[in-house]
């Protein structure tokens, strides 16, 4: 009876861990809408965008990303499948180059629309902001001093200010 008992246990534990969310090896899923939303609180923070200011900032800076995504995507589908001789390394070298360039170009449009809506000392503390921002996230990620749990303190050493 003993027996059946600790077996019946034992099977109710293991499908109940079987049952539980799966996540993968070092932490849960990319949740790419939850990043997004960190990222614009995180923005609107340190710009001090009005709500009005982050109507008008955010969907010209998504647009912007995802545009920047596009083309970081073929960036990375170039570097992945050269090869061949050194006339084909240079043709895909110059391909990148040409995307890098476009990627800047659209940038400084949409910096350029940006700045028509919200003010240059916002727009100038959301870039800041935005390289402190990624910079949180990959010293969070390899357990950095920020760490995860700290990313909405703000907490920064003095000299980083």
């Amino acid at each position: 009876m003993k027996k059946m008992l600790f077996l019946l246990l034992m099977a109710t534990l293991s499908i109940g861990a079987w049952a539980q969310p799966h996540e993968r090896k070092g932490g849960p899923r990319f949740d790419p809408q939850k990043f997004q939303q960190m990222v614009e609180e995180s923005l609107t923070k340190a710009a001090n965008l009005t709500s009005e200011e982050a109507k008008a900032f955010f969907p010209l800076y998504n647009e912007m990303r995802a545009s920047q995504r596009k083309m970081g995507k073929q960036i990375h589908q170039l570097k992945k499948d050269a090869k061949g001789d050194s006339d084909a390394y240079a043709s895909t070298i110059l391909k990148i180059k040409k995307l890098q360039v476009e990627m800047a170009q659209l940038e400084e449009s949409y910096y350029k629309r940006i700045l028509k809506t919200v003010p240059a000392e916002k727009v100038f503390k959301v870039m800041s902001a935005e390289d402190d921002f990624h910079r949180r996230m990959v010293q969070g990620q390899r357990g950095g001093k920020w760490g995860k749990d700290k990313f909405h303190e703000g907490s920064r050493p003095q000299h980083e200010r």
